[in-house]
């Protein structure tokens, strides 16, 4: 199963700015051509809520500006009115580290440290960046945590790969992304981006969805998929 960083309560008042300024820290050395991605899952204090999204797309705004940052995502769930997504690449540590260091990460953490009731950060390295998402809130997002039985892994990938470098050529698809967890060989998540549901069903219809859903049925131990709602999509 993935490691990760999840706080509660007056846990996360105390320890919220360590949490985001250490988490990957330099856990591990990226690969040649790896970018270093970040996914932060959020639960927001409901009466926060606005003020959380407000500070959060604030921050997504200048963070794309950051030397290194080719992408800063914001989604929420429209099953959990309270849950916040967040989705970052940068091009290496050296980027992530710069990042930390910046005045608007700081007023960001500071603004919200008391806002957030738990948190779930995984510091990962990019297998495929696939496509590319329009700036534009209401896109669905299809976040797919995977844990991919070991000696099984390389075949899985390879199927992986095949089905995200065909995916953006999909009617009202964008982005098919692939990472895996810096302190987990073997946990994939897949960041998929669509127009909407009808989009995503037809991609599940295409004749390579139906490949990679065939040969992989057997590679993967564990499954989790949460469908989201983009709030803010920035590139730079």
């Amino acid at each position: 199963m993935r490691k990760s960083i999840i706080m509660s309560g007056t846990a996360v008042a105390v320890a919220a700015a360590w949490a985001l300024l250490q988490v990957g820290g330099h856990q591990a050395v990226a690969q040649s051509g790896q970018f270093y991605v970040v996914t932060a899952d959020f639960e927001i204090v409901a009466a926060d809520f606005d003020k959380y999204v407000a500070a959060a797309k604030e921050n997504a705004a200048a963070s794309i500006k950051d030397p290194g940052c080719r992408e800063f995502n914001i989604a929420v769930s429209p099953k959990n009115p309270n849950h916040v997504y967040i989705f970052e690449i940068w091009e290496n540590v050296a980027a992530v580290d710069a990042h930390r260091a910046t005045d608007h990460l700081k007023a960001y953490l500071s603004a919200t440290k008391d806002m957030v009731a738990k948190r779930d950060i995984v510091p990962m390295w990019s297998v495929a960046l696939n496509g590319s998402s329009p700036a534009q809130s209401g896109l669905l997002i299809n976040a797919v945590n995977l844990d991919i039985v070991p000696a099984q892994f390389d075949a899985f990938m390879a199927l992986a790969k095949v089905n995200g470098a065909a995916t953006p050529k999909d009617p009202g698809a964008h982005e098919f992304n692939i990472a895996v967890s810096q302190t987990d060989p073997h946990h994939v998540m897949l960041y998929e981006v669509y127009d909407n549901a009808a989009a995503l069903d037809a991609h599940r219809a295409t004749e390579h969805v139906k490949t990679y859903a065939a040969g992989t049925k057997d590679l993967v131990a564990n499954r989790k998929v949460d469908q989201l709602s983009s709030v803010s999509m920035n590139r730079p």
